[in-house]
């Protein structure tokens, strides 16, 4: 693979990555607008904080992929590789999401 073919798979798969993370997001949260309902419940739960919810579910997803590449493949055929390591990007995607909005809103300068 060259820059050129590196490049165009990385387009791709952003928007593949995109496309997942809005069914999933969807899924996950219901009615509710706010995109870390699913998140918010460990906590809420008195589990572990929400930031702990999203390192384990990205642990998960680490495991899996070890698995994977010690067994040469999945047992169940429509959960590849590539669809594991597409979930972990989202899961960082989505923490960094909830980390900046944890950030306080800058008041207008006017």
């Amino acid at each position: 693979m060259n820059k050129k073919e590196y490049m165009d798979l990385h387009a791709s798969l952003c928007a593949k990555m995109m496309d997942i993370t809005k069914r999933k997001n969807a899924d996950y949260t219901g009615k509710t607008d706010d995109p870390f309902a699913n998140f918010r419940r460990c906590e809420q739960l008195d589990i572990c904080s929400v930031e702990i919810g999203f390192l384990t579910r990205m642990t998960d997803k680490m495991a899996r992929v070890n698995a994977l590449l010690q067994n040469g493949g999945a047992q169940v055929k429509d959960e590849a590789i590539e669809d594991t390591l597409l979930d972990l990007a989202n899961y960082s995607l989505l923490m960094i999401g909830y980390l900046q909005s944890k950030k306080p809103k800058c008041e207008s300068p006017l």
